[in-house]
């Protein structure tokens, strides 16, 4: 007998990336940023008192989504933050479709989708994408209350243009979710559309660009009634303090953000390169890994050997994306480590 229901009994949990538990490993799996966050949030930190943490946190994070909205040019009413942008998809669920309902997302891309959606007991709808990872005429023209589009996508790296995010919100009549955990390392970002569409959502978060993974932070842009809507289901106090005010120190300093931002996307060009010169085909990307597809099909044979020198890639060992890596771009002594292994594992 099973107290849990069916939908749960036969959920297929979402595995996240290996965290090693001993030291040095070089770490590029799992998109982190390989610099500290900024000098603010250190001095925030050391400054902040202890006493504050008996009271309860503000629960609508006031002051944190003053600085988003100032920061990106929307108003505070038109962003929401919360526990990372993770918290902030499930709530898009629960909001906007419920049991039966379809939900839909590309394949290949972030597998929480899937099973947010089955956790919610709507029906998940895979659609795949095009050779280039593009997304298909069916996915744009299908009906479904919910659309989820990363972009740029992972683990493809794919950035959607504006224009084509905007005809996928005028051909659905259920609200696009435009997830661009990635977007601080594109050209491209659906924000305007988030401010001039109703049924888009567009959701950021700290943790790649900003360096505070271990916070949980992530926001979202909306029209003032998506956001409203979306306000009556978070949960009543779901940042807690110190999160909020680390996040406030680093939206302070943008020249450090931009710098930061700047040199790992300068490394991602000279990785590309690299793994070019090593017959590796690697997709466009406007996020802080690549997605690249090594020579005579030896990715799983490449991220077991990588393993064993403790260099940590991503390898998924499923269809469509078994012949690929996903790399995290690191700091410069990292990716020489990191060339220097392929090199000798490509060539012997």
């Amino acid at each position: 007998m099973s107290y849990f229901r069916s939908n749960i009994d036969d959920l297929e949990a979402y595995v996240p990336g290996f965290q090693p538990k001993g030291g040095g490993f070089i770490k590029l799996n799992t998109n982190e940023n390989p610099y500290p966050p900024a000098p603010g949030v250190f001095q925030t930190l050391r400054d902040f008192d202890p006493e504050r943490l008996r009271r309860y946190p503000d629960p609508v994070s006031s002051r944190l989504r003053e600085k988003i909205a100032d920061l990106y040019g929307f108003d505070p009413e038109n962003v929401i933050v919360g526990n990372g942008s993770d918290e902030l998809l499930a709530m898009a669920l629960r909001c906007f479709a419920g049991a039966g309902d379809r939900v839909l997302y590309p394949r290949p891309s972030y597998s929480l989708y899937g099973v947010l959606s089955r956790i919610q007991g709507a029906e998940p709808v895979e659609m795949a994408l095009e050779e280039d990872f593009g997304l298909s005429e069916e996915f744009i023209k299908a009906p479904a209350r919910l659309k989820f589009i990363a972009s740029p996508n992972s683990p493809t790296g794919t950035v959607y243009p504006e224009r084509v995010i905007e005809r996928l919100a005028n051909e659905t009549d259920g609200v696009i979710v435009v997830d661009e955990a990635y977007a601080d390392f594109s050209d491209e970002t659906a924000l305007r559309l988030a401010g001039k569409l109703p049924n888009v959502m567009v959701l950021r978060t700290f943790s790649k660009s900003y360096s505070l993974a271990g916070l949980r932070v992530g926001y979202a842009f909306g029209a003032l009634e998506l956001i409203a809507g979306m306000m009556k289901v978070k949960d009543s106090y779901n940042m807690n303090t110190i999160s909020a005010l680390l996040a406030e120190a680093a939206l302070d300093d943008q020249e450090y953000f931009q710098e930061k931002v700047g040199l790992i996307k300068a490394e991602r060009g000279i990785l590309r390169e690299k793994l070019e010169e090593l017959n590796f085909q690697v997709s466009p990307s406007g996020a802080n890994f690549l997605f690249c597809r090594p020579p005579e099909g030896k990715a799983k044979l490449i991220f077991k050997e990588l393993l064993e020198k403790k260099i940590l890639i991503r390898y998924f060992d499923r269809p469509l994306l078994n012949n690929y890596l996903r790399i995290t771009i690191g700091t410069r002594q990292e990716m020489d480590s990191l060339i220097l292994a392929l090199e000798e594992i490509v060539r012997t």
